[in-house]
């Protein structure tokens, strides 16, 4: 699938120019409702807010207030057919691309009429089917696929998304077809037939998650005469009962309108030429002087039975989450409103509130609080609180504590208070890091809507500049017993040791059982009661982490990446970077030979836990001041990340909190321990078993060829019996013998790197090793030929079936030959994508998520196909897409030999792609964190130390194009190290036997046999 188009009547001339501000300082699968609570999540991120502090100064109305150190140049302008643009230059971007809005979404089904469900979302998929300048199939997806791009698009309840990017040598031709599909859409009605079993796949995938399962519950509890209410994702059964293909025509004549459009445009063109290239491609998309649909009323009325609702409901989670679910806005007044106080002091994690004081009892393992926004319909505020197996017994208790922190947020938020989050929310804008292109491309669209002028299209807060009492209070007021919802989600409700209704409904749509009635008027007159308070609630403390020093430092003339501290078992490089007033410190602790142990494994994630447990009351407030540190388990042992401003003394202060906690966690209560920390991690790990089976695939092909490589059933048999003591005591004895390795990075001068890495080596001094270390992991070789792994997929009520082919291709290093595989594969599984997705997905209909690529375990290189989907048995799915990649080759001497429409000759194809392969091996992230993300890996890998630009391009320079069909044949389809993991789904049981040419169907013997062959990999250093 992709795109579909029509003609229509054309626009010119347009009304408004915009003006540029330039800056002071440098400094494919397819998801409907790709967030499942529409499109805008408010979050603490890029939308935070500011007058206050220093923000571009602006003057005039079009022009877009930006953080200080931003050195795009933006400029804002509006079409004389009424649609709106937000044009971006980056010079420093190797992408651009286009993101464009439609104030249109699956709300709007019903205007066609009641049989229409699903019709928004169908008419996303049709739009890129074919347009009159551009008829072929596809178009814009195969140019984009040759060209370093991709696309996608998604449908919210009152918003539909396109996107895509591409190399920017490429953008002028890619926005010309994008553009067509606007204009002038085919709807084929032959490809638009073949469409209706593409969404039913796509809900297919669908229906196991467990957020598909609550959002379609929240559909349930609302009033069935609100729009909301509706199943609007569309199925094969609502297309075939009435005339869709038409109805799609007349959908988007009626809603495809210029000045309901909204569109970002980036690239590191002037600022002139990209302005050139949006008028004369969008100028002419039809303006129709649409009014905005708009659908501003309340799914759960106040004195109806739609509220105060309490639903138990089936999804399968190993563990339970409670939602408390408030409306808060339904018109377009309530929807101005600032809550990010409430929101923030309301999920604060400090010691005295009702997170911390919940934990105490037992009861929660965290507590999230955000906005589910409908724009142009209503909002509701949601408490999500992940409960411990206490606490699902304990609902009504939790539920009066979150109210008697409600009553004391009214009685004690001041004007001190909404001034530091204030001053807080503009720091956060001021030094904001790079948002990744995609993410901006999805996003940024919908934000322009709801922005009162283009100055505030990055920063709708900016409006919200001054203190209004009248404000919190209206929000905070909303949040009472009396306009309350309450869901409570899981497993296991009928062997709880607490009594559950029996679940006796059922969402057919998406096979959920629940059970839905009034809150019990006793619950009611409790959390009303004035006995029974919770007197050790207390609002947070000042925040001690915010950050008053930003001047950015001079570069240094120093030679850069440096070593700056080397000793035995110790070294540290540090790197200086000036586009943020921003430090990072990034370590790994390398610990031999623990994870030849199961349990040594399962107490180094258990002690890592403890360590955040311990941190918790800090690392809240922390956060909100962009301070923030992580701690991940690897197989070498683990990382620490710390990041956060590089005010010095403010930096310091939680890197000591952080580094003092992983040497020595404090112990925490036994029921703490044993309802958090075990629950927490074991939640962790049992994840998988509910995930998509295409990503159980990625999880079992790492458990095959890594060494010691243990299945999570096995690791959480030892983190269930081990006690408290255990944990610290085996956590303190494995980090006495230590390798470790920093890069210190960011906007700190080498004198403070080193103190920072001096302060790491002594908090550790006697741990670390006093000779040299050398880790050397060790993965399976498989034999060659196809080996094929039969397995049923985890969830046992998942009906999807996932074919996931992994070709080993050889260990990553230095040499020539092994640089030039890597660019051919980089080639491979960027050309296949697109066919793959044609062939597999839209032609035949096999499944809905089709996938190639390439994957590292342990610097040896993988490539991969998945297929999933539920219509087909295994068998035919696993046929086919081997059919699919033998088949291919011939496509692959068709290109050699004769290239293609645009590139008419085989050397010019391969010139172009193969230049496509090496950018993007090439490619850093572009955002500081990224950076610095980077350029530690980079430092830990067996990649030589920051010149793999230098030795990429000279290997590149030798391969030819007769290199690509000999490296197809003898890596993937001729004597290739096939690995093939079949995902049997609920219905399909596994069975040892295929038409399929094999070397052998692998079963537990024949599995741990092949794990014997191992070969050794320097995946990390020597010294």
């Amino acid at each position: 699938m992709k795109g579909g188009y029509t003609p229509v009547p054309q626009a010119n001339k347009d009304e408004l120019d915009g003006e540029t501000v330039y800056p002071k300082h440098r400094g494919k699968s397819r998801s409907y409702w790709r967030c499942f609570y529409g499109i805008v999540l408010i979050a603490l991120g890029i939308g935070a807010g500011f007058a206050a502090w220093k923000v571009k100064e602006i003057h005039s109305n079009n022009i877009v207030a930006k953080p200080l150190y931003d050195h795009k140049l933006y400029k804002a302008i509006k079409l004389h057919n009424g649609m709106h643009i937000l044009l971006i230059e980056d010079k420093e971007s190797l992408l651009s691309g286009i993101g464009l809005d439609l104030q249109v979404g699956s709300m709007s089904d019903l205007s066609a009429g009641p049989q229409y469900l699903g019709l928004a979302h169908y008419t996303e998929h049709a739009m890129y089917m074919g347009s009159k300048e551009y008829p072929r199939f596809n178009e814009l997806a195969n140019f984009l696929q040759t060209h370093g791009g991709n696309d996608n698009a998604f449908t919210t309840q009152t918003h539909t998304n396109y996107y895509f990017y591409v190399n920017s040598r490429s953008i002028k031709h890619s926005i010309q077809i994008f553009a067509a599909s606007f204009r002038s859409p085919l709807f084929d009605p032959s490809v638009l037939e073949g469409e209706k079993q593409a969404i039913q796949n796509e809900l297919e995938k669908d229906i196991p998650q467990t957020g598909w399962k609550k959002f379609s519950i929240l559909k349930l509890m609302s009033d069935p005469d609100h729009p909301f209410h509706r199943f609007n994702v569309g199925n094969k059964e609502i297309f075939d009962s009435a005339d869709f293909v038409t109805k799609i025509r007349w959908f988007y004549n009626k809603y495809y309108s210029a000045n309901l459009m909204n569109a970002v445009i980036l690239s590191n063109l002037p600022l002139q030429e990209i302005e050139m290239m949006a008028r004369k491609e969008f100028s002419t998309l039809p303006n129709r002087n649409i009014t905005k649909p708009t659908f501003f009323s309340n799914p759960y009325p106040t004195g109806t039975k739609y509220i105060n609702q309490f639903t138990v409901y089936e999804n399968g989670a190993l563990t339970q989450e409670l939602e408390l679910l408030f409306p808060i806005a339904s018109s377009e007044e309530e929807m101005k409103l600032d809550h990010k106080l409430v929101l923030t002091i309301l999920g604060d994690e400090s010691q005295g509130t009702v997170t911390s004081h919940l934990r105490d009892l037992g009861y929660i393992i965290d507590l999230t609080v955000s906005t589910l926004t409908f724009p142009e319909s209503f909002s509701c505020l949601t408490i999500q609180i992940h409960l411990t197996s206490t606490g699902s017994c304990n609902v009504r208790k939790i539920i009066r504590t979150v109210f008697d922190y409600i009553d004391l947020m009214k009685r004690e938020i001041t004007k001190s208070i909404w001034e530091d989050n204030f001053n807080l929310q503009g720091i956060r804008f001021n030094y904001h890091d790079e948002s990744d292109l995609k993410t901006l491309l999805k996003t940024m669209p919908g934000w322009m809507s709801s922005a009162s002028s283009p100055r505030y299209y990055l920063n709708n807060q900016l409006v919200h500049s001054k203190y209004k009492r009248g404000d919190i209070d209206r929000v905070l007021n909303k949040l009472n017993v009396n306009n309350l919802n309450v869901l409570q989600g899981g497993a296991g409700f009928d062997t709880m040791l607490c009594e559950f209704p029996s679940l006796d409904q059922y969402d057919t749509t998406f096979k959920t059982k629940y059970h839905s009635s009034s809150i019990p008027s006793s619950w009611i007159q409790y959390w009303q009661s004035e006995d029974h308070k919770t007197e050790s609630l207390s609002i947070p403390d000042k925040n001690e982490f915010i950050p008053s020093d930003f001047t950015i430092l001079p570069l240094s003339k120093l030679p850069q990446p440096s070593i700056i501290l080397d000793e035995d078992g110790f070294k540290a490089y540090w790197k200086q970077d000036s586009s943020l007033p921003k430090s990072y410190v990034n370590c790994k602790f390398f610990i031999p030979d623990f994870s030849k142990d199961p349990r040594l494994v399962a107490i180094l994630r258990l002690y890592l836990e403890l360590v955040s447990e311990s941190l918790d009351t800090v690392t809240y407030a922390a956060s909100t001041a962009e301070y923030r540190y992580s701690l991940s388990p690897v197989s070498e042992g683990f990382k620490l990340r710390v990041e956060g401003f590089s005010d010095t003394d403010t930096f310091y202060k939680f890197l000591k909190f952080v580094v003092s906690a992983l040497r020595d966690p404090p112990a925490i209560t036994e029921m703490r321990f044993k309802y958090q920390v075990q629950e927490m991690v074991y939640d962790q790990l049992n994840k998988i078993y509910k995930d998509q089976p295409f990503r159980q695939g990625f999880y079992l092909a790492r458990l095959f060829y890594q060494s010691y490589s243990y299945d999570n059933s096995l690791i959480n048999s030892h983190i269930l019996k081990l006690k408290q003591q255990q944990v610290l005591e085996g956590g303190r004895e494995l980090l006495k013998k230590l390798a470790v390795k920093c890069f210190v990075f960011g906007n700190v001068d080498v004198r403070e790197a080193l103190n920072y890495a001096q302060f790491i080596r002594d908090e550790f001094l006697s741990h670390v090793m006093k000779s040299s270390y050398s880790y050397r992991g060790t993965v399976v070789v498989l034999p060659p030929g196809r080996w094929i792994w039969q397995v049923p997929v985890l969830n046992p009520t998942e009906t999807n079936n996932c074919i996931f082919v992994i070709n080993q291709i050889t260990a990553r290093t230095v040499s020539g030959p092994s640089l030039r595989k890597n660019i051919l594969l980089t080639v491979l599984a960027t050309i296949m994508k697109d066919p793959a997705y044609a062939t597999l997905r839209t032609q035949e209909q096999l499944g809905y998520t089709v996938f190639t690529g390439t994957l590292k375990m342990l610097s040896v290189d993988y490539f991969y196909l998945l297929l999933q989907g539920s219509h087909y048995t295994p068998e035919v799915m696993m046929k086919r897409v081997v059919e699919f990649m033998h088949s291919y080759k011939d496509t692959l001497v068709e290109l050699v030999a004769n290239g293609t429409a645009e590139h008419p000759s085989g050397e010019e194809w391969f010139s172009t792609t193969k230049q496509e392969a090496i950018n993007l091996l090439l490619s850093r992230p572009e955002s500081q964190v990224g950076l610095a993300e980077y350029s530690s890996d980079t430092s830990q890998s067996n990649w030589p130390f920051f010149n793999r630009r230098e030795y990429i391009i000279t290997a590149g320079k030798g391969i030819r194009k007769e290199d690509l069909v000999e490296f197809y044949h003898n890596y993937i389809i001729g004597d290739a190290r096939q690995l093939i993991v079949q995902l049997h789904g609920a219905g399909y049981p596994t069975h040892q036997n295929t038409s399929v040419p094999h070397k052998q169907i692998l079963d537990k013997e024949s599995i741990q046999k092949l794990k014997e062959n191992l070969f050794p990999v320097n995946t990390e250093f020597v010294w």
